[in-house]
């Protein structure tokens, strides 16, 4: 605190109760108070980026919003964030953001957080873009086109895996019996499921992410072991 000592002196011309003139001397004292407001200087200390959500599986066109809102700085400092989009050559700016992907695929998010001594760090996550599949398929076997193979896409991060078949015997000879075969085959040519000798009925195969263990083109067999069989297929994959 600085104290200014102010010495005025001043001749006042008046007519006191003396009746004389005189010196009149004042001491005025003023204090000054110091800004005490300074800014706290940074420490140095890089901030900590974080993306919300982390590695999110969605579908095509699903609008998804980021958020950078759980980014920290030790120091207080003020704090500036870009995010970048693998496929798309421009940086955006805000600590929220939506995006959505029209394509299906992987996709890496990065995120930049800047404070405003100039320190960044980089936060990355991966986004899974998907389509669920539906499939419906018609046709028969007999002894002439005995087998008939239906290619079904089973993609990274499916939850179930459904076939619905409906079989019917389509034997001039109503005596005669019409039999089949069917079977799935995954990705890696491993036999999932197969039935033998399968006459005309009804039924579904259902499988969870923990039963397959390979993704990409699964094919799934009706094999004709006697007779004419009709078949009717719907098949739904889900992510």
């Amino acid at each position: 605190m600085k104290k200014i000592s102010l010495l005025l002196i001043i001749l006042l011309s008046a007519v006191a109760a003396s009746g004389g003139y005189g010196y009149y001397t004042f001491v005025l004292n003023e204090d000054d108070d110091e800004d005490t407001n300074e800014p706290v200087a940074s420490s140095g200390n890089a901030p900590v980026a974080k993306i919300t959500p982390s590695n999110p599986k969605i579908q095509i066109n699903e609008t998804i919003s980021f958020s950078a809102s759980g980014s920290s700085d030790e120091d207080g400092d003020d704090l500036s964030f870009f995010w970048n989009f693998e496929g798309d050559s421009k940086e955006y700016e805000g600590r929220d953001i939506d995006r959505n992907f029209p394509d299906k695929g992987e996709y890496l998010v990065t995120l930049t957080v800047t404070d405003s001594t100039g320190l960044s760090d980089d936060s990355q996550t991966t986004v899974l873009v998907v389509e669920n599949y539906h499939d419906e398929q018609s046709g028969n076997v007999n002894g002439n086109d005995n087998t008939a193979n239906i290619e079904i896409p089973v993609e990274k991060g499916f939850l179930s895996f459904e076939i619905d078949y409906s079989l019917e015997s389509a034997n001039v000879n109503p005596l005669e019996e019409s039999q089949v075969t069917l079977r799935l085959t995954d990705a890696d040519g491993a036999v999932v499921q197969e039935e033998n000798g399968v006459s005309e009925s009804s039924g579904t195969w259902s499988y969870s992410t923990d039963d397959l263990s390979s993704t990409g083109d699964y094919i799934f067999t009706i094999e004709s072991e006697s007779g004419s069989m009709d078949y009717d297929l719907v098949i739904d994959v889900t992510y």
